[in-house]
């Protein structure tokens, strides 16, 4: 059995530009996949502690009016094995504190955008 098929909430594989803050720590750029209403794995430069209560930052499309802030928790953190060296050397998964159901059909429109353009070899629409 898959990932996909044991989870709850579908998880759409796309990029998105995140901040996480959290417990008096300085903001953290971050950059979330495999994301789903429920929860993301994100990958940053700054190690997040296991169990700390954050705030992720999201907006879907990268680029859209709305904001969304999600209270999350820490659940996992491990070296990022694709990047230990680079921009992005950790990766933690977060699991928010509520569902966000308006968050599936946003984040399944834009990953159906995202196949889109790769299938056709097209650039991102000007908004």
């Amino acid at each position: 059995m898959s990932d996909n098929e044991r989870r709850a909430h579908p998880r759409y594989r796309l990029w998105l530009p995140a901040r996480i803050e959290g417990n008096d720590q300085p903001t953290r750029l971050a950059v979330g996949h495999d994301m789903s209403q429920k929860g993301s794995l994100l990958v940053t430069r700054k190690r997040v502690e296991a169990g700390q209560q954050v705030r992720l930052f999201i907006r879907v499309p990268p680029d859209g009016d709305e904001e969304y802030e999600i209270s999350a928790r820490v659940v996992r953190v491990e070296a990022n094995d694709a990047d230990p060296e680079g921009l992005w050397p950790f990766r933690l998964a977060v699991e928010f504190d509520d569902i966000y159901p308006e968050l599936d059909e946003l984040l399944r429109s834009h990953a159906e955008c995202l196949e889109g353009l790769a299938d056709s070899g097209d650039q991102l629409p000007d908004r």
